[in-house]
């Protein structure tokens, strides 16, 4: 579980220094913003089907699961790549292009980890309650009072509703940074219960998934205010 975490970053490492080899233009960048929204969708899928479409059959099931071990890995990779490549466009240049792929880049990419995001706790929600006398026991065990584990179950539901809805009400930073704490408090509570770091490792790297998606929320906040011409953005444009 820790080398998963090192691969993790490693990935989002890599992807950021791709820049430094292949900086396409905002257009094509857009296209691989594509590439992702899709692949993001497909792994909340694949994620769906393993974790509540209730498979039997252990053959596709073994597929799944290496479908999002890999295509997560692939995920970690194109969004280091986006987020970085998106920073150059911003700052690096210090200007806003004349086109409207910026915007639609930078969309496409935060619509992409959102749903990754936003779906993976309202999935987690449904586990919990599928789950809910494991869940209690864990919640007892660790000190909590039963009204707890409701208060988490509820919170983590709404937050992951609160990033899907952000494109529509900006409730996406307010969740995201609740979650966070949630996340954390979820690592000291395995440590004060001297669990194995392994069991930590779904929050740190929801953590570092949230952590990301601020830094996605900063760049579109940057655009959407940016002095620009407003015809700038449509993609309509030539």
């Amino acid at each position: 579980m820790q080398m998963d975490i090192l691969i993790i970053f490693g990935l989002l490492i890599l992807g950021c220094f791709i820049n430094f080899i292949w900086e396409p233009e905002s257009k094509r960048a857009y296209y691989v913003a594509l590439t992702y929204l899709a692949l993001t969708i497909l792994l909340t899928v694949a994620a769906g089907l393993v974790f509540l479409g209730g498979i039997q059959c252990a053959l596709v099931l073994s597929d799944l699961r290496s479908f999002l071990k890999y295509g997560g890995y692939l995920s970690n990779l194109l969004l280091g790549f986006l987020m970085v490549n998106i920073m150059f466009k911003l700052w690096v240049k210090d200007s806003i292009p004349e086109n409207g792929y910026l915007f639609a880049l930078v969309r496409t990419a935060l619509w992409g980890a959102s749903i990754l995001t936003g779906i993976s706790f309202i999935t987690e929600t449904v586990w919990k309650a599928v789950n809910f006398d494991k869940m209690h026991h864990f919640f007892a065990g660790s000190g909590y009072a039963a009204w707890f584990l409701y208060f988490i179950m509820a919170a983590e539901f709404l937050g992951g509703l609160g990033i899907l809805l952000n494109f529509k009400l900006k409730t996406g930073p307010l969740a995201a940074g609740g979650l966070m704490i949630i996340m954390l408090g979820a690592v000291y509570t395995h440590i004060h219960n001297h669990d194995p770091f392994s069991d930590s490792y779904g929050a740190v790297s929801e953590f570092i998934s949230l952590s990301l998606l601020l830094i996605m929320y900063f760049f579109e906040r940057k655009i959407i205010y940016a002095p620009a011409d407003p015809h700038a953005y449509s993609l309509n444009e030539s």
